[in-house]
Protein backbone atom coordinates (compact mmCIF):
# COMPACT_ATOMS: atom_id res chain seq x y z
CA UNK A 1 0.00 0.00 0.00
CA UNK A 2 1.28 3.70 -0.71
CA UNK A 3 1.37 6.28 1.52
CA UNK A 4 1.60 10.23 1.59
CA UNK A 5 4.75 10.68 3.07
CA UNK A 6 3.63 10.53 6.47
CA UNK A 7 4.97 7.81 8.40
CA UNK A 8 2.99 8.18 11.44
CA UNK A 9 0.58 10.15 13.27
CA UNK A 10 1.93 13.72 14.13
CA UNK A 11 4.96 13.42 11.76
CA UNK A 12 5.06 16.30 8.72
CA UNK A 13 7.41 16.97 5.84
CA UNK A 14 9.58 17.94 4.10
CA UNK A 15 6.88 21.26 3.75
CA UNK A 16 8.21 24.53 1.82
CA UNK A 17 8.96 27.70 3.65
CA UNK A 18 7.59 30.01 1.19
CA UNK A 19 7.66 33.96 1.79
CA UNK A 20 4.60 36.24 0.48
CA UNK A 21 6.30 36.55 -2.71
CA UNK A 22 5.80 32.70 -3.07
CA UNK A 23 9.42 32.31 -2.88
CA UNK A 24 11.14 29.37 -1.33
CA UNK A 25 13.29 29.81 1.70
CA UNK A 26 13.64 26.34 3.28
CA UNK A 27 12.07 23.73 4.10
CA UNK A 28 11.02 21.90 7.61
CA UNK A 29 10.15 18.12 8.51
CA UNK A 30 8.89 17.10 12.05
CA UNK A 31 9.30 12.92 12.61
CA UNK A 32 7.06 11.91 15.53
CA UNK A 33 9.03 8.91 16.15
CA UNK A 34 11.84 10.34 18.10
CA UNK A 35 10.79 14.21 17.87
CA UNK A 36 13.08 15.18 15.29
CA UNK A 37 12.82 18.63 14.01
CA UNK A 38 14.84 19.34 10.61
CA UNK A 39 15.40 22.99 9.28
CA UNK A 40 17.25 23.36 5.96
CA UNK A 41 17.96 26.57 4.20
CA UNK A 42 17.66 26.28 0.35
CA UNK A 43 18.39 30.18 -0.79
CA UNK A 44 21.50 32.12 -0.65
CA UNK A 45 20.10 35.16 0.31
CA UNK A 46 20.99 35.67 4.04
CA UNK A 47 17.63 34.98 5.28
CA UNK A 48 17.91 31.58 8.18
CA UNK A 49 14.63 29.51 7.77
CA UNK A 50 13.77 29.36 11.39
CA UNK A 51 10.88 26.86 12.65
CA UNK A 52 8.99 27.77 15.82
CA UNK A 53 7.21 25.12 18.03
CA UNK A 54 4.42 26.79 20.30
CA UNK A 55 1.83 24.91 22.87
CA UNK A 56 -1.30 24.78 20.15
CA UNK A 57 -3.86 28.22 20.48
CA UNK A 58 -1.42 29.32 23.13
CA UNK A 59 1.87 31.64 22.93
CA UNK A 60 4.00 29.45 24.85
CA UNK A 61 7.10 28.53 22.79
CA UNK A 62 8.58 24.84 23.60
CA UNK A 63 11.34 24.98 20.77
CA UNK A 64 12.44 26.45 18.10
CA UNK A 65 15.04 25.11 15.47
CA UNK A 66 17.16 27.58 13.09
CA UNK A 67 19.17 26.93 9.67
CA UNK A 68 22.06 29.12 10.15
CA UNK A 69 24.63 27.32 8.15
CA UNK A 70 23.94 28.83 4.86
CA UNK A 71 22.51 27.43 1.52
CA UNK A 72 21.95 23.80 1.41
CA UNK A 73 22.86 23.01 4.98
CA UNK A 74 19.83 21.44 7.51
CA UNK A 75 19.99 21.75 11.36
CA UNK A 76 18.37 18.83 12.99
CA UNK A 77 17.27 18.87 16.77
CA UNK A 78 14.99 16.69 19.16
CA UNK A 79 13.24 17.79 21.91
CA UNK A 80 10.50 14.98 23.80
CA UNK A 81 7.67 16.14 23.10
CA UNK A 82 3.71 15.55 24.45
CA UNK A 83 2.30 12.82 22.40
CA UNK A 84 -1.17 14.08 23.26
CA UNK A 85 -0.72 17.69 23.26
CA UNK A 86 -1.20 20.04 20.58
CA UNK A 87 1.89 21.98 18.76
CA UNK A 88 1.31 24.41 16.28
CA UNK A 89 4.76 24.67 14.07
CA UNK A 90 5.65 27.91 12.70
CA UNK A 91 7.93 29.44 10.29
CA UNK A 92 9.43 32.24 12.14
CA UNK A 93 9.58 35.53 10.12
CA UNK A 94 7.95 34.27 7.35
CA UNK A 95 4.14 33.66 9.25
CA UNK A 96 3.44 30.56 7.81
CA UNK A 97 1.76 27.69 9.96
CA UNK A 98 3.60 24.53 8.53
CA UNK A 99 1.73 22.43 11.01
CA UNK A 100 -0.76 21.88 14.16
CA UNK A 101 -1.54 18.58 15.57
CA UNK A 102 -0.01 16.39 18.35
CA UNK A 103 3.35 15.20 18.26
CA UNK A 104 2.58 11.62 18.37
Amino acid sequence: MLTSGVAQAGSFGPRAMVDVYGVKRGTAQFVANGDKLTVCDTRADGFAPKVSVYLANTDTLVWRVTANLGKGWCVTSSKNLGERTRYDFWSTGLNQRLYVGTAG
